[in-house]
């Protein structure tokens, strides 16, 4: 390989500052940065199998959920195989819908025009057009979410 006879490794596909903060994280256990590059961080964690520091990025984008970046936080959650975020981003877009259906305006910074301003976001047009299996995901979970399974009906007996 090229890496042993220069005894160097390059890695160009990672921002200087993801690296460092990457590196940082494998020497410390710590990421002071992690609020600021919580996305790309997840994708080398990712790409680096670091289980630990992929936990905590999820952890960070979950707390940073919102109308303006759930599309893409989904999308980022599906490429980079985080279920827990990807659950939490598609919990918040179906809650945005229920709440709007109900017209319930508790919770903290509930607006009821949400549901609707997810889709009109930019990140949300672009999922439609190259991830529409996730439109499909969080569409179905929220059929799932207000109509829940019943069991297998009864037969009833006859009465003679």
């Amino acid at each position: 390989m090229e890496e042993s006879k220069k005894n160097r490794v390059e890695i160009n596909d990672l921002d200087p500052e993801v690296f460092k903060e990457m590196m940082r994280f494998i020497y410390t256990g710590r990421a002071p940065n992690l609020d600021k590059m919580a996305d790309n961080l997840l994708a080398a964690a990712d790409k680096y199998a670091l289980e630990r520091l992929k936990v905590m990025c999820e952890e960070a984008l979950c707390s940073n959920l919102s109308v303006e970046n759930v599309a893409d936080t989904l999308v980022l959650a599906d490429l980079h195989s985080a279920e827990q975020l990807k659950a939490q981003a598609i919990d918040f877009i179906n809650r945005c819908s229920v709440l709007r259906q109900l017209g319930c305006k508790d919770g903290k910074n509930w607006n009821s025009n949400q549901a609707t301003d997810i889709m009109e976001t930019s990140g949300w047009k672009s999922m439609i057009q190259s991830h529409p299996h996730l439109v499909a995901e969080a569409f179905r979970a929220l059929a799932s979410a207000q109509c829940p399974q019943f069991g297998i009906p009864r037969k009833r007996l006859k009465q003679s």
